[in-house]
């Protein structure tokens, strides 16, 4: 017999790996482009800060944008909420 328990853990650890090597391939692009807008960017100061926070917002509502359709793909999987004191329990 299966364990379905053990094959869900297996699949899940599976999953997170490949999220973590995604990640870290997104980061390393970050850094070269980093490395390589840098020399341009220490030119002209004033233009740095509002470039980098505009690049942060737009990655972060991109990792915002993935965790909600993750969640939104996952929810039939996840149980109902189990009511405390309802009358289904009497």
């Amino acid at each position: 017999m299966v364990d379905t328990i053990a094959v869900g853990q297996e699949l899940e650890g599976q999953i997170l790996a490949a999220v973590r090597k995604s990640q870290e391939a997104a980061f390393g692009a970050i850094q070269v482009f980093t490395d390589a807008i840098q020399p341009v960017t220490s030119a002209i100061p004033a233009v740095t800060p509002p470039l980098a926070h505009h690049f942060t917002q737009q990655l972060l509502a991109g990792q915002r944008k993935f965790a909600a359709d993750v969640l939104q793909l996952t929810a039939p999987l996840i149980p109902p909420p189990v009511e405390l004191g309802s009358s289904a329990q009497k």
